[in-house]
């Protein structure tokens, strides 16, 4: 598919949000990015998740109110996702997928076609990668399509050749944990344990599985791919995938709130996104020294089993050192309602530490108290702890987070791991005792010369290469604007096609 120049009309980019907290976020900032430059965007979230927004946000909508005040063509639209609102998705992930892989493209075509007798006239889908409908829908409307990659190269290149492992007898899972992968374009020199957790199994047959499997045979038909990263970081990979597909990504990260990009900090501007109502832990990180403490939090999606958090809060204890712990009510699991806490623990931890359901990370990550981030290595958390300098240290759980680990370990050198790496199945993981966590802990918030001091350093030189890709004819900035131009005629480079 090719698209011809568009003269005056306004480029109108129709953007699909995938229903998860960790897609959302860099969506929301995808739409106020390209909004800002000119571009009409309508951005379509499922019913389902507008109303957990709504929620959380004591009935308002704080998306909309900011592109009114903002003054940005940004139109807020609603799709079903294939079942009904009241629907318990939480509960029924194995439904809920089967509803995004085999339900919602009729819903979204619907929309579509209503949209398209509307002005102005749509001049490109921009979808998450993860939908399976987007090249069958682009191709019936005669629309370009963009798959929006929300997390790292790596695991783009490792889900883009799915085959191989197939291949090569690594998928499904063999069982040799050891065993070195050097064969996938982009990603060499991998072990099976570096791989995202879907590729670890031994089931296959998964609605998880098959919704990955689709996505990826939509995403080869794209016409760009644009991702949540920085050319510098994985410029190697991004450059074999791009002649291995013949389609143009262009990297445009880190995606955060546009007044943090222009070193402002303005709370309308990070609204919009948050499906948990969030605290305020400002005065209580106001009182810590510098880089004291270690905030925790394990993400939106992720579960970690009840002995874990055992072992978690005493190493927290035991550690001796300042801590904010974003503990989901759900973390355990949607249906577990009791105290999953040691008994006595709050108690004995209140004047070291500080235990909430969900707050603002880009508020606790820009305090100068932080002085590291014990993270389940979700893209997202990362990017925001580089851009604010902070060190990590990776506890991945489950989905892409074991790949992107072992970029911020042993790649880039911005992290250390908590624990040895293993597998990440859900019951198969090794519970890490609270000793290991603690003397762990205590090493990493070392600042004295050891290795803290030294994976700050790194962070820092990282964090200079990204503030750089976001400005004025940084990489980020200008990939950005050639995607824009091309929709405004200008045709900087040509649509690839493989459809």
């Amino acid at each position: 598919m090719r698209m011809s120049g568009v003269g005056s009309v306004k480029m109108h980019a129709v953007v699909f949000a995938f229903p998860m907290q960790g897609h959302i976020i860099p969506t929301f900032n995808l739409a106020k990015k390209l909004a800002a430059k000119g571009v009409v965007v309508t951005i379509v979230y499922t019913h389902s998740c507008h109303a957990r927004i709504i929620k959380s946000n004591d009935g308002r909508d704080p998306f909309a109110d900011y592109a009114t005040r903002a003054g940005l063509d940004i139109r807020s639209a609603l799709v079903s996702d294939g079942l009904p609102l009241h629907f318990d998705r939480t509960l029924n992930g194995f439904e809920l997928t089967n509803s995004l892989i085999y339900n919602m493209e009729s819903h979204v075509e619907e929309f579509l076609r209503d949209l398209q007798s509307k002005e102005p006239p749509i001049s490109c889908i921009i979808a998450d990668t993860f939908f399976v409908w987007p090249r069958r829908i682009a191709n019936k409307f005669g629309i370009p399509f963009v798959s929006f990659w929300t997390e790292s190269v790596m695991v783009f290149c490792i889900f883009y050749n799915w085959d191989l492992l197939i291949k090569n007898g690594h998928h499904p899972f063999t069982g040799n944990e050891g065993e070195i992968i050097k064969y996938i374009p982009g990603a060499p020199s991998l072990k099976l344990t570096d791989l995202p957790s879907y590729l670890q199994e031994y089931d296959v047959s998964t609605p998880a599985h098959t919704l990955i499997f689709q996505a990826f045979q939509s995403a080869r038909a794209a016409d760009y791919i644009i991702s949540n990263t920085v050319d510098e970081l994985e410029s190697r990979r991004i450059q074999e995938l791009q002649l291995q597909s013949g389609i143009p990504f262009l990297s445009v990260g880190p995606l955060l709130p546009s007044s943090l990009l222009e070193d402002g900090m303005s709370k309308d501007d990070e609204m919009g996104s948050s499906m948990w109502a969030e605290s305020d832990c400002t005065s209580w990180l106001d009182g810590k020294p510098k880089h004291s403490v270690i905030y925790v939090s394990f993400g939106s999606y992720a579960n970690v089993s009840k002995a874990q958090i055992h072992e978690m809060a005493m190493g927290l204890l035991h550690s001796k050192r300042p801590f904010i712990w974003v503990l989901r009510r759900d973390i355990v699991g949607s249906d577990v309602h009791e105290d999953i806490l040691p008994e006595g623990f709050l108690e004995e931890s209140k004047e070291q530490g500080l235990v909430v359901e969900w707050l603002s990370q880009l508020d606790v990550l820009s305090h100068s108290s932080v002085g590291g981030f014990l993270t389940h290595c979700g893209w997202n958390s990362i990017m925001e702890s580089l851009w604010f300098g902070v060190p990590m240290l990776a506890f991945p759980l489950v989905a892409d987070q074991n790949t992107n680990c072992r970029l911020i370990v042993e790649e880039w050198g911005v992290g250390m791991r908590l624990g040895k790496c293993s597998r990440i199945l859900n019951n198969m993981r090794s519970t890490l005792v609270e000793e290991e966590i603690a003397a762990t802990i205590k090493q990493f918030m070392d600042m004295d010369g050891g290795v803290g001091t030294k994976i700050r350093r790194k962070v820092e030189c990282v964090r200079e290469v990204m503030k750089k890709a976001v400005t004025n004819g940084g990489s980020s900035h200008k990939n950005l604007d050639l995607f824009v131009e091309q929709f405004k005629g200008s045709d900087p480079f040509p649509f690839q096609s493989n459809q």
